[in-house]
């Protein structure tokens, strides 16, 4: 009965997984994650760190898959008032499955949260270290240059990114708007490829800011849009 018991607890966790990943494509990161919601954050099999800026309403949060250190981290790095100052961090240990509250972060990923937020939007991240490659805003502007594939929607901009092998199939994808002095920036990618490889980043979203008053995000946004206009 015992091993019946601890078989269905098994199943039921393996379910409550498979759940999480499957909303994770999207709605996951529509508000901000709860301590235990950080719980359900992916842990990739090669080990690659992964990050994400989340600004929602007037707070910035930004997330880091950290598994390339002596310890496996996911950090949860909390902005009030996107001021650019830390005001909370929660860490989630997978290894050990313990939390720490802390006033900075272990992550040595984290020097200038500025920088580690502009690093996000720009990709310079993704490029410098063993992570996911995320298209990001060096994709966006290319797509605004050449004047392709920029739909309205929303009181904003959608941006997509075809596969050039598969030229109906959207590697990644982007928005951004702005409205009553809120900003939105998104940026999504679904695959990237090495060589003919598909790679499908575990967390899709590198950027997900709605109604943001973040002092970055605005900035971005007003530049996008006055690429836009020329």
């Amino acid at each position: 009965m015992k091993i019946k018991a601890m078989a269905l607890k098994s199943s039921i966790i393996f379910a409550v997984l498979l759940i999480a990943v499957s909303v994770m494509g999207n709605l996951f990161f529509t508000e901000f994650l709860s301590q235990e919601k950080l719980k359900l954050m992916p842990i990739p099999q090669d080990y690659r760190n992964y990050f994400l800026l989340q600004s929602i309403d007037d707070d910035t949060h930004v997330i880091i898959g950290d598994f390339t250190g002596s310890e496996k981290l996911v950090s949860q790095i909390q902005d009030l008032k996107s001021d650019n100052q830390i005001d909370k961090v929660v860490e989630y240990f997978p290894d050990s499955g313990k939390y720490k509250i802390r006033k900075a972060s272990s992550s040595s990923f984290v020097k200038n949260l500025k920088d580690l937020k502009a690093d996000i939007i720009s990709g310079k991240i993704f490029a410098e270290s063993y992570s996911y490659k995320m298209k990001s805003l060096d994709t966006l502007k290319y797509k605004i240059k050449d004047g392709t594939d920029i739909f309205p929607y929303n009181f904003g901009h959608t941006v997509k990114f075809y596969d050039p092998d598969e030229p109906t199939t959207i590697m990644s994808e982007f928005f951004f708007s702005k409205r009553y002095g809120r900003y939105d920036l998104i940026f999504k990618t679904n695959y990237y490829k090495i060589y003919k490889m598909k790679i499908k980043p575990p967390v899709p979203f590198s950027v997900y800011c709605k109604n943001s008053k973040d002092p970055l995000i605005a900035e971005t946004v007003e530049e996008l849009y006055k690429m836009l206009a020329e």
